[in-house]
């Protein structure tokens, strides 16, 4: 199985130096439309995303959950945006739902 990194030229460039195919995006629709085509070809074991996608993505990964898939497995990094702690923030907003109270972290 292989890696995807997918994102702007600059988030990508860095990751195709060390043999991860990478997926040049504008916008949030192309995000959408590779996560479609990576997610159902079964070729990727590990997607990675800046971290402000986190919420473009949510859409793959919860039809991923539905399906059963353990692969691939999303891994969201900040970038040169300085936007960080999307993902922490909707783990604790996913984990204050299952046990019926607000997180306090």
């Amino acid at each position: 199985m292989k890696a995807a990194a997918i994102g702007d030229s600059t988030f990508v460039a860095g990751f195709e130096l060390i043999g991860i195919e990478g997926f040049k995006a504008k916008n949030i629709e192309d995000i959408k439309k590779i996560l479609r085509e990576l997610t159902e070809n079964d070729e990727y074991a590990v997607i990675l995303l800046p971290e402000r996608f986190v919420e473009a993505s949510k859409e793959a990964r919860l039809r991923l959950v539905r399906e059963r898939k353990i692969a691939p497995i999303f891994a969201f990094l900040p970038d040169y945006t300085g936007i960080k702690g999307k993902r922490v923030e909707e783990l604790k907003k996913s984990i204050s739902l299952a046990v019926g109270t607000e997180l306090k972290l």
